[in-house]
Order: C-alpha cells, then sequence, then structure tokens
C-alpha cells in the first residue's frame, strides 16, 4: 500500500486543500483515516457549503417519469428526506471554537446554500420549504457568518430583516442571493457591515429606501418586481461608500441611487421590451462622478431621451475610462459619443465596440481626439464592419 503522504500535511494545510469541498464531501473524508477526524471540523468551522444537488439520485434516468421527464416523486421525497436530514445533522455537530471558548457562538467565514426544486413541485411540497428556511434561521443564529450565498432554483422567499429579528447578522459583510424573491432587510439596522451585495435572477418586493454606509460593491443582474408590488417610484439605495455598481437592466428601472463616492459602472441593456428608455437616461445621467464607464446595448441618445423636459448630459468630471458596447451612436440632435467627449474633459482611454457610427464619422475626427488610447471595431450606418485602432 503507498504511504498516506496527505495525511502529513499540516491541519492548516488539509483545511485549506478541502474548504472548497461540500460540507457533505468534506463530511467523507473521516473515513480517509483516524488523523482526518478532526480536519474536518475545522474546515466547516471556516466554510459551510450545503448543496442539495449532491443528494440528487446517481441514476437520472431512474429518477425520471416517462414522456414528460419530470422527476419520480417518491425520489424527489427520498431525496429531500437526506438532505433535511443532512441539514439538521450539521446544526447539531459540536464543532471546533477557533477561541477554544466552548459555548459561544461559532464565527463563519462563509456560509453556502444551493436548493433546487423538482418541475411545478413547489406548491405541493411548500412545507418543506418553510422548515428549510428554518433551517437557514438556525444556521444563521448559530454561525453567523460573514458571508451569506443562496441560490434557488424555485421562488423561495427570503427576507433579512425577518432574520435579523431572530439572528445576529452584524458580521455579515457579503450578501450573495440568486433566484429568490427577496422582501427585505437591506439596510445598516439589520446588516450594519454590509460591503458586497449581488442580486441575479432575483425579485424584489420590498419598497422602502435602503440606507447602507458601508455598501461598497452592488451588482443587479436582471432584478424586477414582485407581481403583486404597486409599480411606484424606484427604490432608492442610498449607499454613499459604494464604489462599484454593475447593472444588467432586463426589466423597468426599479432603482433609483444616491452614490457620491461611485468610481466605476457597468450597465447593460437587453433592450427588452420591458426596460424604459427614459429610465436609461436618468440612470446615465446619474453616474456623472465615475471614472470608469461601460455601456451596453444603448439605444441612440435621441431615443432615450424622450422628454424636452429632460435635463442635459452632465458633465462627467472624472471619467478616464470609456467603453461603449453595442451602442447606437448615431443622432443628428444628441449623438452620444460626441456629448461624451465634449463633456469628459479628462477621458484618457476610449473603446468603441460594435457600435453603430453616424455617416459623417471621418478619420479626421477620429484623429483629433485627445486619448492615450482608442480602439473602435465598428461600423458606420448601412456600411459594412471596419476595425481601426
Amino acid at each position: 500500500m503507498a504511504p498516506d503522504r496527505l495525511s502529513e500535511l499540516p491541519d492548516c494545510l488539509l483545511q485549506g486543500i478541502l474548504s472548497p469541498l461540500g460540507a457533505r464531501q468534506v463530511l467523507r473524508t473521516a473515513a480517509l483515516s483516524r488523523r482526518w477526524r478532526h480536519v474536518w471540523r475545522g474546515v466547516l468551522c471556516l466554510s459551510l457549503d450545503i448543496d442539495q444537488r449532491e443528494f440528487q439520485a446517481a441514476d437520472a434516468e431512474a429518477a425520471t417519469t416517462d414522456g414528460n421527464r419530470r422527476r419520480n416523486k417518491s425520489v424527489v421525497l427520498e431525496e429531500w428526506a437526506r438532505f433535511d436530514d443532512f441539514a439538521d445533522g450539521i446544526l447539531r455537530l459540536d464543532l471546533d471554537r477557533r477561541d477554544g471558548r466552548g459555548g459561544l457562538p461559532l464565527d463563519l467565514d462563509s456560509l453556502r446554500l444551493h436548493v433546487v426544486d423538482d418541475q411545478q413541485a413547489s406548491r405541493r411540497r411548500r412545507p418543506r420549504y418553510i422548515t428549510w428556511l428554518a433551517w437557514v434561521h438556525g444556521c444563521l443564529d448559530r454561525y453567523r457568518p460573514a458571508a451569506l450565498e443562496i441560490v434557488s432554483d424555485f421562488d423561495i422567499t427570503v427576507d433579512l430583516r425577518l432574520m435579523g429579528l431572530r439572528s445576529d447578522l452584524s458580521r455579515l459583510k457579503t450578501v450573495r442571493l440568486t433566484g429568490i424573491i427577496h422582501s427585505g432587510g437591506l439596510g445598516d439596522s439589520v446588516c450594519p457591515q454590509l460591503e458586497h451585495l449581488e442580486f441575479t435572477g432575483c425579485a424584489i418586493g420590498f419598497q422602502e429606501a435602503v440606507t447602507s454606509p458601508t455598501l461598497k460593491r452592488l451588482v443587479m443582474d436582471r432584478t424586477w418586481r414582485r407581481g403583486d408590488m404597486k409599480q411606484d417610484s424606484p427604490v432608492l439605495i442610498d449607499a454613499p461608500a459604494l464604489t462599484s455598481l454593475r447593472l444588467l437592466l432586463h426589466f423597468n428601472a426599479i432603482w433609483a441611487f444616491q452614490t457620491p463616492s461611485l468610481v466605476e459602472a457597468s450597465v447593460r441593456s437587453t433592450r427588452g421590451a420591458w426596460v424604459s428608455r427614459a429610465d436609461e437616461y436618468q440612470l446615465l445621467c446619474s453616474l456623472y462622478n465615475v471614472t470608469r464607464l461601460e455601456l451596453s446595448g444603448f439605444l441612440a441618445l435621441e431615443k432615450i431621451r424622450t422628454s424636452p423636459g429632460h435635463q442635459d448630459l452632465p458633465t462627467f468630471d472624472n471619467l478616464t475610462t470609456l467603453l461603449l458596447d453595442e451602442c447606437d451612436l448615431t443622432g443628428e440632435v444628441y449623438n452620444m459619443l460626441e456629448l461624451f467627449l465634449n463633456n469628459a474633459p479628462n477621458l484618457e482611454e476610449l473603446t468603441l465596440q460594435n457600435c453603430k457610427l453616424p455617416q459623417d464619422w471621418t478619420e479626421s475626427k477620429k484623429m483629433c481626439l485627445n486619448l492615450k488610447f482608442r480602439e473602435i471595431n465598428c461600423h458606420k450606418e448601412g456600411d459594412l464592419p471596419q476595425v481601426d485602432h
């Protein structure tokens, strides 16, 4: 038998090797040797990753019914039972406290949860999801994570305010939510140390303003307002320390921002039927203080500046880097590119990718740009694409 060289490594190194694994895989390492029986506890003290997909049947074909490929109900229930038992067992574990003071709450670095759902089964199994949410509350209460990530394949509701009434969320610095309905609780009263927030494919179910003096990075990827919410004014995000903003617009804008410290912003419009042109223009005007700006999929400025009462494009005094991708830069009165060049006196780098240029865009105009770097990969109206550097 080959020597067990891996077990000769120090605990701290072994725990670092195991930390990317899911909690179920980490627990299985206890069967490798007696030497490993305590190593996994230290790993779970750092990062706890519970993934329901690990409990799905190994034979995917056996887990489907004939004809419509939906999961067999008995198999789904068995998978859920295994997942539920494992999750409850995690809460009962007597994990090592890194500070050596038994009985104190365990301060976890990160808690990651991934829950899946069978097609059209959520209503029948809703009580199990309520139990799952209670389990999440238990994890937050006991482990007090600094980072929380929840990925859901069904419309489960997450309300950090309710969690905050029961659990201590004061250590949360990073929150990533995917595929959930969020009902509120982003403010400093619930998460006083929140620095990094991401929404991906989420429905928003609250209307009150969000104030977070600590938030530094915000990602909003395809968020929309929940169907039963009134289509009133956008939700205000007041984040005076925010430096990075990334938005992917798929529906009408539901956010308004007060971000005086913003440094970089990336905004992509999918040009769907649910994106308001006026919202695009107002958002563009609110980004006047950034130093780096990336815009993708924007229509010509004349088309999004639809109201005569709209303000003119502000001066971007801090802007040094501008990237326009798949944007319409044509327009007889309001040309987005020329307005940016005129209103960004400190612009140093300009990149145009797959944009539509006006017919009078000439080589002399391109050469007169006082820039340190420019890359142009665009085409004029009606012309074949051209590449210039």
